[in-house]
């Protein structure tokens, strides 16, 4: 529809609105090309439709030069001869050529002028706050320089002629004008010669007023016929209209002086009831106009096209601007994660429109009394069509296990009714955790109510997202990616969402997933090349890893640099006590019983080959991965080689598949078969289609860790583990 409206704009209005080409070819008034006719009905209808319509201010003084050859029938010359004229119709003077101009001129055709040149003696029908005022010239006599007198948002006669005539004038000032492309210069000139500033006021009265104005052209009419007159440069005349005398030739200049003050008089208490602009000054794009209409937000609204402002792309030589839609800065979508220290969180959010984004809060409940700002990133990269202005707040010195209540304010909306609990950073607890991979926009429904109806407990401390969201955070121009977000708004508004990436985040070199969320010890928004990171919980020291390095250009090496750093960090004497357990978490399986051809399929795994030896001989205790769409538990495993038939001082690492949450693949139906053999190390495996699920683990102590996993649609746990390490060190050296 915008676009038709367009169309239809400058279909009309070619060659009436200024053009950004080049118009040297082009015979103008104004910088307004002539012989167009506008219909000021028509034009207040479409401009109503589109909004605030940018034009340009009128020009002081007008001139034009138009070729011998031009043709008579495009423009009509309004005389105001008496002398020497038998039928007193408006009509073109033919001057006489007697220079190299070659220009054609209206004038009142003195008789006897010597200058054989035709100048210009209008009588100011209107008052002098409203126009430029003209005397006649008298016979002989040269012509008197024009005075400028302007009102504020008053509709000034000489640029309504310039719109509206289609005729020649000479410039009245008698200076020379450059009718191409005005430049800055220019435009200082006109505003100190008088001319307005606020064109798109004097436009809005124009339509404002039509009825108003065509009664006062209906009354000027009257009056002229009655006196014998004639009316020059009228403000409300028509375009193509004609105004003639029937009167015998014998008017004496005494006559017509009489009957132009006759139209002054009328003419001025319509201007004294139209022009009651208050005295100052509106600069273009400030304030409010006086005449409401389209600019007015207050007085006039269109669900369709609403008003968001004043939109002046070219400094004031503009074209119609189509209305844009009403700022809208309401935070969605809205998460927290854990921030580098324990006394940290973070809490991240999108808007459509761009606003000033900051996070009130205090201890719970209601309590707002800090506040901090936000930061923020635009959002383009793979998020064409989705919500583009994220913002991120870093809450800092929480009170360790107290609860917050939290609030966004961005731009004028706000978001309240939040709670979090900060992170607890002792070891005498046992945290407890959601585990899952792999959901969905549309998938795993039966997943998301039950994990809101979890994080609603109170419970559980954090969740553990392995990988895989949306399906995907790009797909359809970001658009799947905003519904994901808001899908899970319920519990990442409670809970810290911790993630890593997987296979479904590659695409856009993974900057959906590295704007979208903000993880501990890396910069926001987020590089491939640092998509890893640790943190401690309770008596567990948890790896974050990416299993993506090996099938993408991000930097594997610089994550096992990484790696074999903070791992042998974690095994010190003192960090192997305090958190004994080792935990990672990465998308992609090292082993799996599915027939699907992925990389845990095969004997020549790239994930296994990057990390098993490693994560075997720092002792990681347990791997926990997703991406294969169904739930497998592994006996302890290294190099193909069964370490053991129970989780009692486990001799290698233990390997848990969680990928059921829910994708979308297949209309939702989430299907990788597991119907080929079953190995030796695979201790409990399911898989149906639609079978949903995700797990909960518990670090109850030094020793003791609790595994389960949850059926989604009943909330049945079909698989429960206790893995019992009493040696927490490195794998091997036994």
């Amino acid at each position: 529809m915008q676009t038709l409206l367009l169309l239809l704009l400058l279909s009309h209005l070619t060659g009436v609105l200024p053009s950004p080409v080049d118009t040297t070819n082009r015979t103008d008034v104004g910088g307004l090309v002539q012989d167009h006719h506008i219909d000021l009905d028509w034009l207040g209808t479409l401009l109503k439709g589109f909004g605030p319509v940018l034009v340009p201010q009128p020009t002081p003084s007008r001139q034009s030069a138009v070729s011998d050859d031009a043709d008579d029938n495009q423009s009509e010359s309004r005389a105001n001869g008496d002398v020497g004229d038998d039928s007193q119709l408006e009509s073109r003077a033919d001057a006489d050529v007697s220079d190299d101009s070659q220009s054609e001129i209206r004038a009142d055709a003195n008789v006897g002028d010597d200058n054989q040149s035709e100048s210009i003696a209008d009588a100011d029908v209107g008052d002098n706050s409203q126009s430029e005022s003209r005397a006649g010239a008298g016979v002989g006599d040269p012509p008197k320089e024009a005075t400028l007198i302007r009102k504020p948002l008053s509709v000034d006669s000489d640029f309504l002629e310039a719109l509206l005539a289609n005729e020649d004038e000479e410039d009245i000032t008698g200076k020379d004008w450059n009718y191409g492309q005005l430049n800055h210069d220019d435009i200082e000139n006109r505003i100190e010669e008088g001319a307005t500033e606020n064109y798109a006021a004097e436009i809005e009265g124009l339509v404002a007023n039509a009825n108003l104005e065509n009664s006062r052209t209906d009354d000027a009419i009257a009056a002229t016929e009655s006196s014998g007159g004639k009316i020059s440069e009228s403000v409300t005349a028509t375009p193509g209209q004609d105004f003639t005398d029937d009167k015998d030739e014998g008017n004496t200049d005494a006559d017509e002086s009489a009957s132009l003050n006759s139209v002054e008089d009328q003419d001025t208490e319509i201007d004294n009831a139209i022009d009651e602009s208050p005295e100052e000054d509106l600069v273009l794009g400030t304030g409010t106009p006086a005449i409401s209409s389209w600019y007015n937000s207050e007085e006039f609204y269109d669900d369709l096209y609403p008003y968001t402002g004043w939109e002046d792309p070219g400094e004031g030589w503009g074209w119609p601007v189509l209305p844009t839609e009403v700022p809208d800065t309401t935070p969605e979508q809205i998460h927290i994660s854990w921030g580098n220290a324990s006394s940290q969180m973070v809490v991240m959010w999108s808007t459509r429109s761009r606003g000033i984004g900051r996070v009130q809060y205090g201890i719970a409940p209601g309590n707002y009394s800090q506040e901090v700002a936000a930061e923020y990133s635009y959002f383009w990269y793979g998020n064409n069509e989705g919500l583009q202005h994220v913002y991120r707040a870093v809450l800092t010195d929480l009170l360790l296990n107290r609860t917050y209540s939290y609030k966004l304010v961005c731009g004028e909306e706000e978001r309240s009714g939040f709670q979090f609990t900060a992170k607890r950073d002792d070891l005498d607890w046992s945290p407890e955790l959601l585990v899952y991979g792999d959901m969905g926009r549309v998938g795993g429904a039966p997943s998301l109510e039950r994990l809101t109806r979890e994080a609603e407990t109170g419970k559980y401390a954090a969740v553990l997202h392995v990988g895989d969201f949306a399906y995907d955070l790009h797909t359809q121009g970001g658009k799947y990616g905003d519904d994901f977000m808001n899908r899970i708004q319920e519990i990442a508004t409670k809970l810290a969402y911790m993630t890593c990436p997987g296979n479904h985040e590659i695409e856009f070199d993974f900057n959906p997933y590295l704007t979208r969320f903000s993880m501990p010890q890396s910069a926001w928004p987020g590089s491939m090349d640092k998509m890893w990171y640790s943190f401690n919980l309770g008596r567990a020291h948890f790896i974050s890893y990416s299993s993506e390095v090996y099938f993408t250009e991000s930097p594997e090496e610089e994550q096992y640099r990484w790696l074999v750093q903070d791992l042998t960090e974690a095994n010190s004497a003192e960090n192997r006590t305090l958190h004994p357990w080792i935990i990672a978490f990465g998308h992609r399986p090292m082993y799996c019983s599915n027939v699907d051809g992925d990389d845990c399929t095969t004997p020549r795994s790239k994930v296994r080959a990057g990390l098993e030896d490693l994560f075997y001989r720092q002792g990681v205790d347990i791997i926990i991965e997703a991406h294969e769409h169904s739930y497998e538990r592994l006996w302890p495993v290294y190099n193909y080689t069964l370490m053991g038939t129970d989780y009692r001082d486990p001799r290698a690492p233990v390997h848990i598949i969680s990928g059921a949450a829910g994708c979308n693949e297949f209309d939702g139906v989430c299907i990788n078969p597991m119907m080929g053999p079953k190995g030796p190390w695979s201790a409990f495996r399911a898989w149906l289609p639609g079978m949903y699920g995700y797990g909960r683990l518990r670090v109850q102590n030094s020793s003791h860790v609790h595994w389960e996993q949850v059926l989604a649609v009943n909330g049945q746990v079909i698989d429960s583990a206790w893995i019992v390490q009493h040696h927490h060190h490195p794998f091997g050296e036994e």
